[in-house]
């Protein structure tokens, strides 16, 4: 189930309503998303108690008899997951000591009924049980429970077993030396493909240019790699495909397709000159020199640029055709007049095709630069015996998502993980999703390695997000509900 902020039944905002309604019908709200037996999604706005909601659910999961090694917390920060920590073991070690009748009201407040006995003894008994559980409430970052899976697991993931974790200071240091590594292979000119991928880029943009594709190099790697791991050792080839040239497609080439003009063959051609010459307009004068010049070029590609000047915009449109075909050309030759304008729109799909070339020129060469940077990243991490937290995710997400081995390890963490909270929800990166639905696939399987009730529930807020968070993508949240409510 879903469940949004909303305001109380009766109650208008500006109104000075009673102070215990709104008391209750917050509280029936929080009851209700933190009810153990449903599995439920939070969308509430900052400062209406989502951590606190979160909390309650923590300690009424374990009120319910669910094993404390069976709840799995996430969140994003090792401070939100040391505070959560903090609030669930303190309420825990106060109900250990509470008298009878406190405990009592603070259950009936959490779960609005009266506990009886054997419901006490079991809270009093909560905190020393949440303490001696091997393994213990696992409430961390998405990262550190990742870290563990893949030295749990450190075969299937293809990592190393004594792995460790680059901070961001080391991981930038790192960097440095796949980025000083990559010019000195330019400088050396070892690399003929990394040498015009860097020209291509430093034509485009300047230094700071350069180091702003770097960088985004950096920050979107592990979306790039699927694609150049495809394509490893035929890069271009694989490019030519996806943008759908011919294997001898080149500038010229396409350029070369725009003449003759159709409709216009050499004579029609120059009797369009003489007519436009004849005309005594400025703008007619114009029109006739440019296509004289394109007439006379000697490459594809400079006369097409003038006949882009002719008949094309500067926003690379078709120019009108009250511009294009001048008074004196409908009056004398009608016909050319015609092969004018379908000249014009023949111009615009050569140029059409012509800018798809070029973006797939830049494509190349900032493609190039990701395969050879990447590539010297990760040899680096790899003498080291190094992960860095986008590694940690990554690597995670293909354990879990695996055909060949990813079976084993759901069955392996099916007798570990009853109850997945996410905290935060807003934040979390696609591939993010992508380990915790890997991670409750099996609840809604049907059967899993054993019986039991298995739920999910996430919290957070669209308009909190921060968008350049580890890569967040906050519809996500909304659209992750919605798919566990239908499965």
């Amino acid at each position: 189930m879903t469940i949004e902020s909303e305001t109380a039944p009766g109650l208008q905002p500006g109104h000075d309503a009673d102070a215990e309604t709104w008391l209750s019908w917050t509280t029936g709200r929080q009851r209700l998303a933190s009810d153990p037996a449903r599995s439920v999604w939070v969308s509430a706005n900052a400062g209406s108690g989502k951590t606190h909601v979160l909390t309650q659910r923590v300690v009424r999961l374990l009120l319910a008899g669910a094993r404390p090694s069976a709840i799995l917390c996430l969140t994003y920060t090792k401070a939100a997951a040391s505070e959560m920590s903090n609030r669930v073991f303190r309420r825990l070690a106060e109900w250990a000591v509470l008298p009878e009748a406190a405990l009592a009201d603070e259950i009936t407040e959490i779960e609005g009924a009266r506990p009886d006995a054997l419901k006490i003894a079991m809270a009093r008994r909560l905190f020393a049980h949440a303490l001696e559980t091997p393994g213990g409430l696992k409430i961390q970052t998405i990262h550190a429970f990742c870290e563990s899976l893949l030295h749990r697991f450190p075969l299937e993931a293809n990592v190393a077993g004594h792995f460790s974790v680059l901070d961001d200071t080391a991981a930038a240091t790192l960097l440095a030396d796949a980025r000083l590594g990559l010019l000195t292979a330019t400088a050396s000119r070892e690399d003929p493909d990394l040498s015009r991928a860097f020209q291509t880029v430093l034509d485009i943009a300047d230094d700071s240019g350069l180091e702003k594709l770097l960088g985004e190099i950096v920050r979107n790697r592990h979306a790039i790699r699927p694609f150049l791991e495809g394509a490893r050792g035929r890069l271009e080839e694989a490019l030519w495909e996806a943008y759908g040239f011919d294997a001898d497609a080149s500038a010229e080439t396409l350029a070369g397709k725009a003449w003759p003009l159709p409709g216009l063959g050499e004579d029609s051609f120059s009797s369009l000159i003489a007519i436009a010459r004849a005309d005594g307009g400025s703008r007619a004068g114009q029109f006739a020199e440019t296509l004289a010049a394109a007439f006379g070029a000697d490459d594809t590609v400079t006369r097409f640029g003038l006949l882009e000047e002719a008949f094309l915009t500067k926003a690379g449109v078709p120019k009108a055709e009250r511009t294009l075909v001048f008074k004196s050309l409908r009056d004398k030759a009608p016909e050319i007049a015609e092969a004018v304008m379908a000249a014009a729109g023949h111009v615009f799909e050569i140029r059409d095709g012509l800018a798809r070339y070029r973006i797939f020129e830049k494509t190349l060469a900032a493609l190039t630069l990701a395969d050879r940077l990447d590539r010297r990243y990760e040899e680096l991490k790899r003498r080291r015996g190094k992960l860095d937290f986008e590694d940690l995710i990554a690597h995670a997400a293909s354990l879990l998502t695996r055909p060949d081995s990813g079976q084993w390890i759901h069955y392996k963490l099916d007798q570990g993980i009853d109850h997945i909270l996410v905290d935060e929800a807003q934040d979390t990166a696609p591939l993010q999703w992508d380990v915790v639905r890997a991670l409750s696939e099996d609840f809604f399987s049907g059967e899993g390695a054993r019986p039991g009730h298995r739920t999910m529930f996430a919290v957070g807020d669209e308009k909190q997000s921060i968008y350049s968070f580890q890569g967040a993508r906050p519809e996500r949240f909304s659209a992750e509900g919605r798919l566990a409510e239908r499965r």
